[in-house]
């Protein structure tokens, strides 16, 4: 492959075409102008802040009217004749008419070299001649990928080490997310209302009539995870309370993507990721994400009873649903969402909701296979 001294971006909402080559180490140019225009200089700020942290020199080229080839030509033409000759055009983003205006100055200027991204492979196509491209690797992580379309990460991105006790209990609740929902429902909603004090409220007669969470008071004991105190169960610390209280699927998704790494070659991964949107006020929570091939993926996890929670104070199924695709819009149009439900209990109006949303459901019985499950949604598999 050749390596250019200098790129000349078209900046648009979609960061990832111009920051892929530009952080990939053997492609990666000393400098960086972009093209930019009125309506896009956040986009430009935030793309410049990561490509500069990278030791890449960064300049910008203010283009006054985006629609208006002759204008564009005349701009690029005037900033081509200050140019050496080791310059190269990324002609993949910008308006349609911005890309071709550029493309025509430098084909014009001895056939100037002028790459396009295939955002659907990530591979550089050589478009001033017939050379054979070559695929980007997956080199940007995920504070990279996110700061460069405007969202902050306030802290690290979160890659705990489960122990295999651990890892087996979650794998197992899991496999049995049938027989043991509806019980495990209970003791959710009990370790949500112990968030103040660390203790939940008495446990009532059926309770203490149910062999199933009865086994499951049990199985998380012999974690360290609570304890039994007569009619009341305790919490050692609010880590705990979080991971009885549905973080355990959380963690569950974290293991499998961490298993599937290797295996798919996922540029990184994370769970319990804090994100600050472009209004540096609003934060959300992401419960497991990853980049493969630069694209983000979501998933947000659920362990409540999706078809009543929005009737008892909670999150019901269409509010799950939304909140999810409007975490979506932070990667740009490739960005990918996923939403676990362990009781299965989307309505069917919500299921062809999420359908038309575009939005991937694993639910009941799928979980048994979730890393499957995430295999094939990574590999494109329906």
């Amino acid at each position: 492959m050749n390596r250019f001294n200098t790129h000349l971006c078209l900046v648009s909402a979609q960061a990832t075409p111009n920051l892929a080559p530009a952080l990939d180490p053997d492609f990666a140019p000393q400098r960086v102008v972009l093209a930019v225009s009125h309506d896009m200089q956040r986009q430009a700020q935030w793309l410049a802040a990561v490509l500069k942290r990278h030791q890449i020199r960064v300049e910008t080229l203010d283009i006054a009217d985006p629609y208006d080839f002759a204008a564009c030509w005349e701009c690029f033409a005037n900033w081509m004749g200050g140019q050496d000759r080791d310059v190269a055009l990324n002609v993949t983003g910008g308006t349609k008419v911005m890309a071709m205006a550029a493309q025509d100055v430098f084909r014009n200027d001895d056939e100037r070299p002028v790459f396009y991204i295939n955002i659907e492979n990530d591979q550089v196509v050589r478009i001033d001649r017939r050379d054979a491209g070559f695929v980007l690797p997956t080199k940007v992580r995920l504070r990279e990928y996110l700061e460069a379309h405007g969202y902050g990460l306030p802290g690290k991105p979160h890659k705990p080490e489960l122990p295999a006790s651990r890892r087996e209990l979650v794998q197992r609740l899991a496999y049995e997310s049938e027989r043991l929902g509806r019980a495990l429902g209970r003791l959710n909603w009990l370790a949500k209302e112990a968030q103040r004090n660390l203790t939940t409220p008495e446990l009532d007669p059926d309770d203490q009539d149910s062999r199933t969470l009865d086994e499951l008071i049990s199985v998380f004991s012999a974690e360290g995870l609570m304890a039994q105190k007569g009619k009341r169960l305790s919490f050692p610390d609010d880590e705990a309370r979080r991971f009885v209280n549905g973080g355990w699927l959380e963690m569950l998704v974290y293991h499998c993507l961490a298993q599937l790494s290797p295996e798919l070659g996922l540029a990184d991964y994370a769970t319990s990721l804090e994100v600050l949107a472009p209004d540096g006020k609003t934060r959300n929570e992401i419960d497991a994400a990853c980049l493969h091939r630069n694209t983000l993926y979501l998933v947000e996890c659920k362990s409540a009873n999706l078809a009543a929670s929005g009737r008892t104070g909670g999150e019901s199924g269409a509010e799950a649903l939304y909140k999810l695709d409007t975490l979506r819009k932070m990667g740009g149009l490739r960005t990918k969402a996923m939403l676990v439900d362990f009781r299965g209990s989307l309505t069917e109006h919500d299921r062809r909701r999420a359908a038309q949303m575009g939005l991937r459901i694993v639910a009941g019985r799928q979980l048994r296979d979730v890393q499957g499950e995430l295999r094939r949604w990574l590999s494109g598999t329906p």
